[in-house]
C-alpha cells in the first residue's frame, strides 16, 4: 500500500512538471533557413533569384534570405510568389511553379521567428529539372542587341535563320538569355517565306539590329502575317520538350523571330545576343506534326464613364492600331458587332469583358494551351463546351500579368470532337491611369486589337494533334 502511495504521488509530480499539450506545441522549434528554408528557396525560387538574374535580390544568399524573410512570407501566402498564372479548375499541367500549404506555412513560420539560419550545413543544389540539358543546335541573332536605355521595357524582334534547305520537326528548344539581369521574356515565332521579305524590311531600319515590336513580330496588320508561335521562355523555366512522338514542322525557307522583352529596371543596359537551341528530327521520321489553331475575341474597350475626346472614339483607335482588318473580322469571326460593346454598361470600366464562341472543326487530341493580352488584361479563360454537361476549363489565368506568359502542356490529353466549341474570354480593367513599358502613365482611351502597347489584343491557342 505504501508502495503504491509512492508511485502515485511519483506520478503527480511527473504530471505537475510537465507542461499543456498546447505549450509543448508551442515550443516546437522554428524552421532554419540550414534546415528546410534554404531547400524550398532552392527549388523553387533561385531560378529567378539569384547573383545575376531577373529578380531583385538573390535567395541563395542566406543574408539576403534572412533580410527579406517577410517579404517572403507575405509573397508566397497572397499567391503571388513563385509566380504561376494558371488558376481556378485549369487542368493539371507539366511544370507547375506551386506551394503546397505546408510548404507557405513553413516559410510563414520562419518569418515570425525572425528567420533563424539554424546549423551550418551545405545545402546541395537541386537536380536539373527537365528540359535544362543542351540541345544539339545554336542560334543567335547576327549581332548583339543593347537594350535602349531611354525605356524602362525594351521589346525587340530579331530575326534568325535556321539555315533550313529541307523540312524538318523540332522537337524541343532552349533559350538561354544573354543577359539574365535584363531578359524579362522572350517569345519565339517561325515565319514563312512568304513573311521573310517584311521581317527584313524592318530589321535595322532604324540603324539598330531588329526591329520594335510588342506583342507578336509587329511584321503588318495581318494576322497571316504573325507566324506560328514556337515557345516562350521567362525567368525560372528551364526549355520545353514536345510531346513524344511529336514535333513541329519547319518547312525549308522558315525563319525564327525571337522577340526579347528588356526590363531596363532590373540593370544597367549591356549587349545582348539570347541563344536558341533546337532539337529536330528529319521531316520524314513519322512524327505527329503538333498544329495549332488561334482563338481571338472582338476588343471594344471603352473609356470609363466621363472619359471624352477624339481618345475615346473608335475611329480614333482604329486608325491608331492601323489593324483594321482584325478589329472588324474577330466581330465576323464571332458573330459579334461593335454596337453590341457600345450600347452595354461597363460599370466604372474596371471589368469590360469581351468573349468568342468557335467550333472545333475537326477532331483532335489537345495537347497545350497559351493566351495572350496586353497590359490592361486582368482575366483570361478558355473553356470547352460551356454551358454543357461535357463542359471544362483548358486555362484559367485569374489575375493576368502581361509580364509572365508563358505555354501550357496538359498532362493528360484532352479529346476534342467536330462540333465541340471553344470558347475564349478576356476581362480588362480600363478605369484608370497605368505605367506603360517606359513607365509613362497611359490614360484611359478606346481600344481595339493592336500590336501597340496602348492598344489591345484577346487571343488563345491550342497545340494539338490529329488522332
Amino acid at each position: 500500500m505504501k508502495r503504491s502511495l509512492q508511485l502515485i504521488s511519483l506520478a503527480a509530480l511527473v504530471l505537475a512538471a510537465a507542461p499543456p499539450a498546447s505549450v509543448s506545441a508551442q515550443a516546437e522549434p522554428p524552421p532554419t533557413y540550414y534546415g528546410t528554408v534554404g531547400p524550398i528557396l532552392q527549388a523553387n525560387c533561385v531560378g529567378c533569384h539569384s547573383e545575376g538574374g531577373i529578380a531583385p535580390f538573390p535567395l541563395d544568399d542566406p543574408q539576403w534570405a534572412v533580410r527579406m524573410a517577410p517579404a517572403i512570407a507575405a509573397a508566397v501566402q497572397s499567391g503571388r510568389m513563385p509566380p504561376w498564372p494558371p488558376g481556378g479548375d485549369t487542368p493539371p499541367l507539366h511544370g507547375e511553379r506551386r506551394l503546397s500549404p505546408e510548404t507557405v506555412q513553413t516559410l510563414v513560420r520562419w518569418a515570425e521567428a525572425q528567420a533563424p539560419l539554424g546549423r551550418l550545413r551545405y545545402l546541395p543544389l537541386p537536380p536539373p529539372g527537365a528540359g535544362s540539358a543542351p540541345l544539339p543546335y545554336s542560334f543567335k541573332p547576327p549581332q548583339p542587341y543593347t537594350p535602349d536605355v531611354r525605356l524602362a521595357d525594351d521589346y525587340r524582334c530579331m530575326l534568325i535563320d535556321p539555315g533550313l534547305n529541307r523540312d524538318l520537326f523540332v522537337t524541343g528548344y532552349r533559350i538561354r538569355p544573354g543577359q539574365r539581369q535584363l531578359v524579362h521574356h522572350v517569345i519565339l515565332f517561325v515565319i514563312g517565306p512568304q513573311q521573310l521579305a517584311l521581317a527584313q524590311a524592318r530589321d535595322g531600319r532604324d540603324g539598330r539590329p531588329g526591329w520594335p515590336c510588342f506583342g507578336g513580330p509587329g511584321l503588318s496588320g495581318n494576322p497571316a502575317d504573325s507566324g506560328v508561335p514556337l515557345g516562350f521562355w521567362v525567368p525560372g523555366t528551364q526549355g520545353t520538350d514536345f510531346p513524344q512522338g511529336t514535333g513541329l514542322l519547319l518547312r525549308a525557307g522558315s525563319r525564327i523571330v525571337m522577340q526579347v522583352h528588356y526590363n531596363l529596371a532590373a540593370g544597367p543596359a549591356a549587349p545582348d545576343q539570347t541563344r536558341l537551341e533546337l532539337a529536330t528530327a528529319p521531316g520524314e521520321a513519322g512524327l505527329k506534326p503538333l498544329l495549332g489553331n488561334a482563338l481571338v475575341a472582338p476588343v471594344e474597350i471603352r473609356c470609363p464613364p466621363g472619359g471624352t475626346g477624339e481618345r475615346c472614339t473608335r475611329d480614333h483607335a482604329l486608325a491608331k492600331s492601323g489593324m483594321r482588318f482584325v478589329a472588324e473580322g474577330s466581330h465576323f469571326l464571332c458573330n459579334t458587332h461593335p454596337a453590341q460593346y457600345q450600347s452595354r454598361d461597363i460599370g466604372d470600366g474596371s471589368s469590360q469583358v469581351t468573349t468568342c464562341d468557335r467550333p472545333v472543326a475537326t477532331d483532335r487530341i489537345l495537347l497545350g494551351v497559351a493566351a495572350h493580352m496586353h497590359l490592361r488584361g486582368v482575366r483570361i479563360k478558355l473553356e470547352l463546351n460551356p454551358g454543357t454537361p461535357r463542359a471544362r476549363t483548358l486555362l484559367d489565368i485569374p489575375r493576368w500579368d502581361f509580364r509572365w506568359q508563358g505555354e501550357y502542356w496538359f498532362k493528360e490529353p484532352i479529346r476534342a470532337n467536330r462540333g465541340d466549341t471553344v470558347r475564349i474570354t478576356c476581362v480588362y480593367d480600363n478605369s484608370r491611369a497605368i505605367p506603360g513599358p517606359g513607365g509613362e502613365p497611359l490614360e484611359p482611351r478606346y481600344m481595339v486589337w493592336g500590336e501597340g502597347t496602348t492598344d489591345e489584343m484577346c487571343l488563345g491557342y491550342l497545340s494539338w494533334v490529329r488522332p
